[in-house]
C-alpha cells in the first residue's frame, strides 16, 4: 500500500471512534501543556537573571585587579597592573580590548552646589568597545582637557552644603525632581580639596589646593555598572593627581611637617620619578568578543597571578541551578505525558480487538506485515502529534495569563522579562515528544497486530 493510503485509513479509523480518539487526545493535550508550562517557567527564569545581569554590566567584561586569592586558600598575592601587562592582557586569543582604568575622589562644584565623585580615567577610544552608551551629548575624545562625561545618576549628587549642612549630601532624583545642575551647560570646577564649598573650609589650618576648570560634555544612558561615576581622559588625570601630589608635598613642607596624605583614591598609583614614572593600575577591564569563552579568558588572567572575576561568574553558578529546576519542572510535566501514553496503547490494544477480522482480511489479500504495524503506527503519531499540537497552542493562552497576573503581583523583573517564555524549539520539541511517544505507546500494540494469524481472525469475527 501506498504510504498515502495507509495515511488515509489511518484518519478514518480514528474519526470512526471519534469519542474514544478525543479522550485519548485530551490526556496527551494535558500531558503536553503540562512539559510545555513547567519548562517555560524554567525558560523565564533563565531570560529573567539574564536580563537583570545585563542590566548590571556587560557579560563580556572581565574586572582584573592586582590581588589573586588562591582558590585553596592562603594569603592573597599583588602584582602591578602596569602599561606592560595590558599588552599581555591584549595578546590573550578571544580578547577585544583591554581599558585600564586610574580612579580619584574628587569634589565638584557648581555656583553654591558641590558633589563628591568618584572619578575614572579611561582611554577615550574604547569607550564605544565597552558599551559607553550616551543619552546627551557626546563621549570623549582623545585630545580632550577636562572634559567630562557623566553617569546617568552624578547630576544628583550636587548638593548646596548651606541648605543641609555637614548632614550629607540630597539625592534630588529620588522624588522626582530634575538634578539641581545641568551639568552640560553650568559652570563646572573641580578639586582634590574635600573641604571646598563646605562652611568649615574657612578655619584655622584649612589650606586652599588648587581648582581646575571641568566640563560636561555627555551623560551616559542608565546603566548599574557606569551611573555613579563620572569618566575623563586617562592620561590628563594622571597630570592631575601629579600635580596634586606635588602640591600635597608643598603643602607638607611648609607646615613644617612630613608629607601630607594624598587624597586620591589609587593606592597603586606609582610615586617614581616624574614623566618617566610607571602607572600601576587599581582595575582592568577586559573585553572578551564571545560571551561563551569569557571563563576561559578570566582563567588564564588568574594563571598570570591577577584577580579576576565578571558577571559570568554569577551567571554559570545560576545556570547549573537553572538547569535543577528545569529538570524538576519537565520531569513533573512529563508524568502528564506517561500517563496520556498508556492511554494511546490502551486506545490502540482496543482498536485490535474491534478490527481482528479486518487484520486477517487484509493479510489474506497478502498486505505487507509491515503496512499493517505502519498503519497502527501512525495513527497513534496522529493522536500524539493533534494532541501536542493543541496543548502547545493551549500552553502560550497558560503562558499568557501567567505572565499578565505576574506583572501585576511582582516587582519589576525588567523590561521585557517574563515569568514564562515558550521559544519556538520548545514548541517543536514538546509536539515532537508527543509524537514520540505516540510511536512507542503504538509499538507493542502494532506488534500484536502483525502476530495474529489471517484464518484464525477471520474464523473468530
Amino acid at each position: 500500500m501506498k504510504i498515502s493510503d495507509v495515511l488515509g485509513m489511518s484518519l478514518k479509523n480514528l474519526l470512526r471512534r471519534k469519542t474514544r480518539t478525543l479522550l485519548t487526545l485530551i490526556g496527551v493535550l494535558i500531558g503536553t501543556t503540562s512539559i510545555a508550562v513547567m519548562m517555560s517557567i524554567g525558560v523565564g527564569m533563565d531570560r529573567t537573571f539574564e536580563n537583570q545581569l545585563s542590566r548590571m554590566g556587560s557579560l563580556h567584561t572581565i574586572t582584573v585587579n592586582s590581588y589573586y586569592f588562591p582558590e585553596n586558600g592562603g594569603f592573597a598575592e599583588q602584582k602591578n597592573l602596569d602599561d606592560k601587562v595590558i599588552k599581555e592582557f591584549e595578546q590573550i586569543e578571544g580578547v577585544e580590548a583591554v581599558m585600564p582604568q586610574l580612579r580619584a575622589f574628587l569634589k565638584f562644584a557648581s555656583g553654591r552646589y558641590v558633589a563628591h565623585v568618584d572619578l575614572i580615567g579611561i582611554d577615550s577610544s574604547k569607550m564605544e568597545a565597552f558599551d559607553f552608551e550616551i543619552s546627551e551629548g557626546r563621549l570623549l575624545n582623545g585630545d580632550d582637557k577636562g572634559a567630562i562625561v557623566f553617569g546617568s545618576q552624578v547630576p544628583y549628587f550636587f548638593y548646596n552644603p548651606r541648605a543641609v549642612g555637614n548632614s550629607g549630601m540630597i539625592m534630588f532624583g529620588d522624588n522626582g525632581e530634575p538634578p539641581p545642575v545641568n551639568v552640560l551647560e553650568d559652570k563646572l570646577i573641580m578639586t582634590f580639596d574635600m573641604s571646598y564649598g563646605e562652611s568649615y573650609a574657612n578655619q584655622p589650618g584649612n589650606v586652599r589646593r588648587k581648582t581646575y576648570k571641568a566640563q560636561g560634555v555627555g551623560i551616559l544612558k542608565e546603566s548599574g555598572e557606569y551611573s555613579y561615576s563620572a569618566f575623563i581622559n586617562i592620561d590628563y588625570l594622571k597630570k592631575l593627581m601629579q600635580d596634586n601630589e606635588r602640591e600635597e608635598k608643598r603643602i607638607a613642607a611648609s607646615q613644617g611637617g612630613s608629607e601630607g596624605s594624598i587624597v586620591y583614591y589609587n593606592t597603586s598609583y606609582s610615586r617614581g620619578g616624574s614623566s618617566s614614572r610607571n602607572t600601576s593600575y587599581e582595575t582592568v577591564l577586559v573585553k572578551v568578543t564571545d560571551v561563551n569563552k569569557v571563563e576561559e579568558v578570566q582563567n588564564k588572567i588568574k594563571e598570570m597571578g591577577f584577580g579576576a572575576y565578571s558577571l559570568a561568574d554569577a551567571r554559570n553558578e545560576m545556570k547549573k541551578t537553572l538547569a535543577v529546576v528545569q529538570a524538576i519542572l519537565g520531569a513533573i510535566g512529563a508524568i502528564s505525558l506517561l500517563v496520556a501514553s498508556l492511554g494511546i496503547t490502551n486506545t490502540m490494544y482496543m482498536s485490535i480487538y474491534e478490527r481482528t477480522r479486518e487484520i486477517g482480511i487484509f493479510k489474506v489479500l497478502g498486505c505487507y506485515l509491515k503496512d499493517i504495524r505502519g498503519m497502527f503506527l501512525i495513527e497513534a503519531a496522529l493522536i500524539g502529534f493533534f494532541g501536542g499540537a493543541i496543548g502547545i497552542g493551549v500552553s502560550y493562552t497558560i503562558s499568557a495569563i501567567i505572565n499578565t497576573i505576574a506583572v501585576r503581583v511582582m516587582m519589576d523583573m525588567g523590561e521585557g522579562a517574563s515569568i514564562s517564555v515558550i521559544p519556538l524549539w520548545l514548541a517543536l520539541a514538546a509536539v515532537a515528544v508527543a509524537v514520540l511517544v505516540g510511536l512507542i505507546a503504538g509499538y507493542f500494540p502494532s506488534k500484536r497486530a502483525m502476530k495474529l494469524s489471517a484464518l484464525e481472525a477471520i474464523k473468530n469475527e
